[in-house]
């Protein structure tokens, strides 16, 4: 609160609230209100609403397939605009304009996709890397711009008044990609499926020859059977056998 006249009767004011990312000038002291700074806090922009009251918005993000033409300013926003033939932008951004295409791929690489607005040329190497985004002055003019952009602090705008933009400042660290191949990765899946079918043959094998194995063992045992019991048979049959001279009776 604050009182800026000096009354018997008058009570002390309260103090008034900046406006939504608007920075403050002077905190409210006890004998003045609140000053409001005429800009806004980094990543924002003063919007003039009906030529007199103002507000700042979050700056716009640049899409994918689209480069920056003017950056955020204190009092205007981003200015984006679609990437034309032979540039592209695969990345949203508030600061990072559309980069050149690379042109063609190195002699033992194979082109794999062509530019387009939202992705480079891509390429793919001989030992199964893909290539994108290469490293230029361009390049790298983005990534110094980036760093020297402010980070945009956390916006805390509400639910009943969403803000018009939606794109978020994209961070200062990005690098340029490069796609590692799989050519690594798929020898591990091809042992194992050789392993699996190695041990599916074994026991298709093992499931097919184990009935006719059991099958000659059973065989095997009861013609060992037989031929253990037919020399005692034999030796039975002709024990019991009598012989009678019938001549020698006779006489």
């Amino acid at each position: 609160t604050f009182s800026s006249t000096s009354s018997a009767t008058e009570p002390c004011r309260p103090c008034s609230w900046c406006p939504a990312h608007m920075m403050v000038a002077e905190a409210c002291p006890p004998t003045r209100d609140t000053v409001c700074a005429p800009h806004c806090a980094p990543g924002h922009f003063l919007h003039a609403e009906n030529g007199s009251s103002s507000r700042c918005l979050p700056c716009q993000a640049c899409g994918l397939g689209s480069g920056v033409v003017a950056l955020c300013r204190p009092t205007t926003n981003t200015v984006c605009q679609r990437c034309p033939e032979g540039f592209y932008s695969e990345e949203k951004s508030a600061v990072a304009p559309c980069l050149p295409c690379r042109r063609e791929c190195s002699e033992d690489e194979v082109m794999i996709r062509g530019c387009s607005p939202g992705s480079d040329t891509l390429c793919m190497g001989m030992g199964g890397t893909f290539q994108g985004r290469g490293s230029g002055p361009e390049s790298e003019r983005v990534e110094e711009q980036r760093a020297r952009e402010p980070a945009a602090p956390p916006t805390l705008d509400s639910p009943a008044s969403p803000s018009p933009f939606t794109g978020k400042p994209t961070p200062s660290n990005v690098q340029p990609v490069v796609f590692l191949g799989t050519s690594k990765n798929i020898i591990p899946v091809y042992c194992s499926i050789l392993a699996a079918v190695v041990v599916g043959l074994l026991a298709y094998v093992a499931f097919k020859w184990w009935p006719s194995c059991k099958q000659k063992q059973q065989l095997a045992k009861a013609r060992a059977g037989e031929l253990g019991a037919s020399p005692e048979g034999e030796k039975l049959h002709s024990d019991s056998g009598v012989f009678l001279d019938t001549h020698s009776l006779q006489e």
